[in-house]
């Protein structure tokens, strides 16, 4: 980690700066302590054309006439009356032009304070002065900062605090991780670096998957403590006693904090910048400072402190969700025991406020108060919901063992929710429904059990029978609304497979205004949301992919356990627009975030590498590709169904970017006809599609059936596409490549272009290759794309042939892998050298890396 950290994140404040200095006599930068000021004035005041003198002012140097200038008093003589102007020739020391540096400038002494002023009114030079927030100034310095322009240092963005630890650490921060370090820190750039510092040296900031994460939270070390207390000083005990207060819940209303300390100790702590009070709220001006009175205070003093301010909540503040929840976990945590019936309340409170695992933490508060069985089914349902599906499964598992018809029925759609969600295993849902399907059916529930049926049916790849199946349950009475989001799930999955898309997107529409509404059905919006892209994408009706993947991601920031599921989807959008750069950084903070351990984060991890794999291998990264694949986690459970084709079509990429174009087109060939035998014509469409970019040219008959079934203008496209493919009419692929482009598809409209350039001439081809270029501008390097360097020189055949070679293989390793002999393989090497005019091997694969061959 570098000793001097970079500046980020100040451009308009060196702006600033420097439009003072040319016009005024200098400028003073004002801001909290540790904001960087006098960073930001080193960087600010290097100049090539004259003298800086930089002044530091100190708590020790304050007390002593000169005392910050003492460097300067060695040639002063005898008479007070002139050390003034003697310190000024000083500090001038026969140079033209000087600029003065104050660091501190509020803790000068008088004399020191008042050279400097004399310094600006003589005008012997400028000067710059940091001053800090809240602190009383000299009358010298106050004069100062009457007559130099102001320019306020703010602390760093959370856009800063990424930059700047990215910068330091040379990888990306995760993004949540980003979000975490400024809450903690409220972008103070002194207790960032020595948080970031501790927070590596412990092993709690580590690098994964090429990206930064940090699992806190922080454990304050002795450094930063002592930079916390440094800020915070001294204090009298009752500013003490209300930052113990707002230590155990921060913030609190104002008139709960008036029960502890009295109004004129919230003035004084406000005057310290301890505090901040916005709108009835106090805050500690640092969540950091919070922490250091918790490690200062008794245990028992913060119990009894956090009973009493969960008593005054209940007792002066309006009941919400919000306060329900904090009443709760400050109850649990103090000396006065919680009552098991408003846990449970509360963790479902928690659950409205997508808090799963302080959800999780509650209800296990209400089962050890001896909440008994509904305690015990709530706990389950939390952990189910924060992820732990296995604990939930074993807990609803001997919760099922009752006499009670409707408990039983009731127990047994969470644990097949569980199973199938959380789990991957929709088969043993399925068991499990039909298990108590007539207990079900006996106490109303049969509507609930259809709903969810229908999921797993969508999720074993049967798209007709769950559109059946989740119709019929949609249109029953008193669906559980956990069941009713799982109905939606099926509908969005399966009719986006089927490329129904307009009812697809009336079926998502309604899951979202559901998750918005019941608490319990919230959390699977974000599996909704990705089916929704999933759809959309294959149908080529892309415009709304990014809105609906930030949407989701904005709405998860605080959701822990949805940062990896959340990370996943943007990557996805934005693998699905060709941004390859920005979808490769969301996918390693999926893999980043997500944890092996756990099965949900198990599939989402799969997908994420899978995903990443793709999109390396379109970049034409092959070593990066086939470490990723190698890495991926493999756990996909029941849902290798509906995933199976993607797999498919990651292997053609491999294959493709490996240099085999034989093999890619076969592994896309093979994916569509999985999705023919599974039904899912939206899903075929796109992996005949995909084999049309490696250059197969018999899927235009089958693509004409598509477009005749599968709704949006991709059908229609892929068809054009792969007709315009088979005729070798350049064109019409330069016509495709726009359509393409028109929907959002970068990817297809690069290769279209790229293919359709060895089947033009002049100009016709020279915009090809313009357009080629600017599509790939997002760091796509397809197979298409790379032959472009030696298009109307080499057959496709010497193209495949040498590219192989270029991984390194053998000629007899090649000839095995193309089903060839030996010396044909040698044959297309030598006519490929010939017309190059290269004389080896090696020669002829350096020049196609390198593009050069045209």
């Amino acid at each position: 980690m570098p000793t001097a950290w970079p500046l980020v994140d100040r451009q308009d404040e060196l702006r600033l700066i420097a439009a003072a200095l040319s016009s005024h006599d200098g400028a003073v930068l004002t801001g909290p302590a540790g904001v960087g000021k006098s960073r930001l004035a080193h960087a600010a005041v290097r100049r090539p054309d004259g003298v800086v003198r930089w002044i530091a002012a100190t708590v020790t140097g304050q007390s002593i006439p000169l005392g910050a200038l003492a460097g300067y008093t060695a040639r002063c003589g005898p008479d007070p009356l002139l050390r003034v102007q003697e310190v000024i020739h000083a500090l001038v020391d026969g140079e033209s032009s000087v600029l003065l540096c104050v660091d501190d400038a509020h803790l000068l002494d008088d004399q020191s304070a008042l050279v400097i002023e004399r310094f600006v009114e003589q005008a012997v030079g400028a000067v710059v002065m940091t001053v800090r927030d809240g602190e009383p100034l000299p009358d010298s310095v106050a004069a100062l900062c009457a007559r130099l322009p102001r320019i306020s240092v703010p602390p760093l963005t959370t856009e800063g605090v990424s930059a700047l630890v990215t910068q330091v650490l040379g990888a990306p921060l995760e993004s949540s991780s980003a979000h975490r370090f400024f809450s903690y820190t409220r972008g103070n750039a002194l207790y960032l670096r020595q948080l970031v510092t501790d927070e590596v040296a412990a092993g709690r900031l580590t690098r994964r998957s090429d990206v930064w994460v940090w699992d806190g939270p922080p454990r304050l070390s002795a450094s930063l403590v002592d930079l916390l207390e440094a800020s915070m000083g001294n204090q009298p005990d009752a500013i003490s006693d209300l930052l113990d207060v707002l230590a155990v819940s921060d913030p609190v209303e104002l008139p709960v904090l008036l029960r502890f300390v009295g109004a004129a100790v919230i003035d004084d702590a406000r005057d310290r910048v301890l505090i901040t009070v916005d709108d009835g709220l106090v805050r500690l001006a640092h969540p950091l400072f919070g922490e250091v009175r918790r490690n200062r205070a008794g245990t028992a003093r913060l119990r009894k402190i956090r009973g009493r301010v969960a008593e005054l909540i209940g007792q002066l503040c309006a009941p919400s969700a919000v306060q329900t929840v904090r009443r709760a976990v400050l109850l649990m945590d103090s000396d006065t025991h919680g009552d098991p019936a408003f846990l449970v309340e509360a963790a479902n409170a928690a659950l409205q406020l997508l808090d799963l695992d302080l959800a999780a933490r509650l209800a296990e508060g209400a089962v050890a108060a001896g909440g008994g069985r509904p305690a015990q089914a709530t706990l389950a349902t939390m952990l189910a919901f924060a992820g732990q599906g296995v604990a939930a499964d074993a807990m609803f598992a001997e919760l099922a063992d009752t006499d009670d018809a409707a408990e039983r029925a009731s127990i047994a759609l969470l644990r097949a929710a569980n199973l199938s969600w959380v789990l991957a295993r929709p088969s043993s849902a399925e068991t499990v429904l039909n298990a108590a399907r007539d207990a079900a059916e006996g106490c109303g529930l049969g509507p609930s059990y259809l709903a969810l049926h229908a999921s797993c049916r969508s999720a074993l790849g049967h798209p007709r029978e769950a559109v059946e199946m989740a119709t019929a349950a949609l249109t029953g009475q008193n669906v559980d609304p956990l069941a009713t989001m799982f109905g939606y799930w099926a509908l969005v999955g399966s009719l986006g497979d089927l490329g129904h898309v307009d009812r697809m997107a009336d079926a998502a529409a309604a899951g979202y205004e559901l998750a918005a509404t019941a608490p319990q059905a919230s959390h699977l919006r974000f599996g909704l949301g990705l089916m929704e892209i999933a759809a959309l994408h294959r149908a080529g009706t892309q415009d709304r992919i990014s809105d609906i993947a930030n949407r989701l991601r904005q709405q998860s920031l605080d959701v822990v356990v949805s940062r990896s599921f959340t990370a996943a989807i943007l990557g996805y959008a934005e693998l699905c627009c060709g941004r390859l750069e920005s979808a490769q950084r969301w996918l390693r903070e999926s893999l980043a975030t997500g944890s092996v351990f756990d099965p949900q984060s198990g599939v989402i991890r799969e997908l994420a590498g899978m995903w990443l794999t793709m999109v390396l291998a379109m970049s034409g990264d092959l070593a990066g590709a086939r470490t990723t694949d190698a890495e991926r986690y493999r756990y996909f459970g029941d849902y290798s169904e509906i995933w199976r084709t993607d797999m498919l079509l990651t292997q053609a990429w491999l294959e493709a970017v490996h240099g085999s174009r034989s093999r890619a087109i076969s592994f896309a060939m093979g994916a569509a006809r999985t999705a023919r035998t599974q039904g899912r014509p939206a899903q075929e469409l796109w992996c005949l599609q995909t084999a049309t970019q490696f250059g197969a040219t018999d899927t235009v008959e089958r693509l004409g059936q598509l477009a005749a079934v599968v709704q949006g203008p991709r059908a229609g496209l892929a068809r054009e596409h792969a007709a315009a493919l088979r005729r070798a009419d350049g064109a019409r692929l330069l016509s495709a490549s726009n359509g393409y482009a028109v929907i959002g598809d970068t990817i297809a409209a690069l290769d279209a272009a790229a293919q359709a350039v060895p089947h033009l001439h002049g100009e016709r081809q020279r915009r090809a290759i313009v357009t080629a270029h600017r599509l790939a501008t997002g760091g796509a390097r397809t197979p298409a794309y790379r032959a472009m360097a030696s298009t109307g020189v080499l057959t496709p055949r010497q193209r495949e042939v040498i590219a192989l070679a270029a991984t390194g293989l053998s000629n007899r390793e090649i000839a095995d892998r193309l089903v060839m002999s030996v010396r044909t393989v040698e044959g297309h090497l030598f006519r490929a050298c010939q017309r190059l005019g290269v004389n080896t091997r090696d020669e002829l694969i350096t020049l196609l890396a390198d593009g050069t061959a045209s």
